[in-house]
């Protein structure tokens, strides 16, 4: 009975303990630290750290004694009891964000219809003013209007044209129009979820033809997280994939996987690509032409319209055509003449204004932050190869790596990009000791225990005997009626 009662825990409510327990032991502690607190049984203890440590996003460090040292620098705060909060705010967010987007769109195909449609009633009535004047005089000025009015329409007509082969246009399949609009405003929809995929799928490619044994460092290298993301990231492996943290007799940390590695087939190798820079749009440029177009033409025909209201247009000049045919239609459907302008200088001059300059400053301003994020993406990017060159020669490292594209390209050519290498050696490094060998400009850095730890970790994964992964024989197939 009392075997059943160790084994057979109220999980949350141990988590919960544990939590407590690292609380009042200033958010760090060992496993026997808890166990004083709480008095648990060792074996829930050590089931229910790990949620804890991902929960929490704790972090882990190694004695001199090889004890395991978990510590939470970010506080006990759980990310979990934020998570229906969260996901009612999110819900909100992405109704919001829906709708606002439909907005965008029916704002500006809308005003985009309704100003050519007001720019075709003016060539109609210029049409008919000229054809009713009989003064050579008058008729030039109706004659005038209708050029006018007639060079515009040609113009929109020519753009469309000339924005491609009407029969390529409908034998390409494009993704809609309004989702190249959404795309243009808000930029390309991110996929994280994708992208965690692919890390995972390194992560265990990596473990399996490595007798599922990991570092932190082979992490770094692999993913070009930082060493603070890392231990994040390992700690979710760890519950995801039922692995636990190990220190060998010498106190090198490492990660153990052994569920990873019961496989009936021979593991690929699978390395992490590039990360990708975020870009602008993935529209064609065919199209973000169009949509700045649309944009652009309601915004000068609001302006036009706000001219027209403050007084700044000639009435007696052509140009002024259109502002008067839509203050006609509104007097000829029974509104006064302040009423028609109130409503020309709102409807067709604020709104559009204030609406152009909004389709126009969101990716503008998003921009900025995507810029932001690609520095961030270029770093890592650059950190994977700087990495990768630490590990390959601990004792004997020469931080002479340049960037092979656009998306490694972190820093400055130079000083800035020298001393950004030395920052992730010393982030790699952590709190082993880094001697520089050498003078400048001939010299280079040493991280002997670093190298030691690799020795270290080699003898650990020789050691492992691989036939206890193995599957076994098939004892019973559910396909077959034979005894096997």
């Amino acid at each position: 009975m009392a075997l059943k009662k160790v084994y057979d825990f109220p999980y949350n409510k141990v988590q919960s303990q544990v939590i407590s327990a690292f609380r009042k032991n200033q958010r760090q502690g060992t496993v026997a630290d808890v166990i004083s607190v709480t008095g648990l049984p060792k074996y829930q203890v050590e089931t229910v750290l790990p949620a804890v440590v991902n929960d929490c996003r704790g972090q882990m460090k190694v004695t001199d004694s090889g004890e395991i040292l978990y510590h939470f620098p970010k506080g006990m705060a759980r990310q979990s009891q934020a998570s229906k909060l969260k996901q009612f705010v999110n819900v909100l967010a992405k109704v919001g964000a829906f709708l606002f987007k439909i907005w965008i769109v029916v704002m500006l195909v809308g005003y985009f219809l309704l100003f050519v449609l007001l720019i075709l009633v003016a060539l109609v009535a210029s049409i008919a003013l000229s054809a009713s004047r009989r003064d050579d005089r008058d008729s030039g000025d109706g004659l005038l209007g209708m050029f006018a009015v007639s060079r515009l329409v040609e113009f929109v007509l020519l753009l469309w044209l000339y924005s491609g082969d009407p029969v390529v246009r409908k034998q390409k399949k494009t993704k809609p129009f309004y989702k190249a609009v959404f795309e243009f405003v808000f930029g390309s929809e991110p996929q994280p979820e994708a992208w965690g995929k692919m890390e995972r799928k390194a992560v265990i490619s990596w473990a399996q033809r490595n007798k599922g044994l990991v570092t932190l460092e082979e992490l770094m290298a692999m993913t070009g997280k930082s060493r603070e993301d890392a231990n994040s990231f390992v700690s979710r492996l760890l519950l995801e994939y039922e692995g636990e943290p190990q220190v060998s007799d010498r106190g090198t940390l490492y990660y153990a996987f052994p569920t990873l590695m019961k496989t009936s087939q021979e593991s690929r190798e699978y390395r992490l690509p590039e990360e990708d820079l975020i870009p602008f749009t993935r529209n064609p440029a065919s199209t973000n032409r169009w949509i700045v177009f649309f944009n652009g033409f309601n915004a000068v025909l609001s302006v036009y319209f706000l001219s027209g209201s403050l007084g700044w247009l000639n009435p007696h000049e052509a140009i002024s055509i259109v502002y008067q045919v839509a203050l006609s239609l509104g007097v000829s459907s029974g509104a006064s003449y302040s009423g028609v302008h109130n409503l020309v200088f709102w409807i067709l001059g604020i709104v559009p204004a204030l609406y152009s300059l909004l389709f126009f400053g969101i990716p503008g301003l998003r921009r900025l932050n995507e810029r932001r994020e690609n520095l961030l993406i270029k770093l890592r990017n650059f950190r994977r190869k700087v990495v990768a060159r630490i590990l390959a020669r601990p004792k004997q490292i020469e931080l002479t790596v340049e960037p092979d594209s656009e998306r490694n390209a972190s820093g400055h050519p130079g000083q800035e990009r020298q001393q950004l290498q030395e920052s992730i050696l010393r982030e790699v490094a952590d709190q082993r000791p880094v001697e520089v060998i050498g003078e400048a400009p001939h010299f280079y850095f040493a991280v002997p225990e670093l190298e030691a730890e690799q020795f270290d970790l080699d003898k650990i994964r020789a050691q492992v005997d691989p036939s206890k992964f193995s599957l076994g024989k098939v004892v019973f197939d559910s396909g077959s009626s034979e005894p096997v």
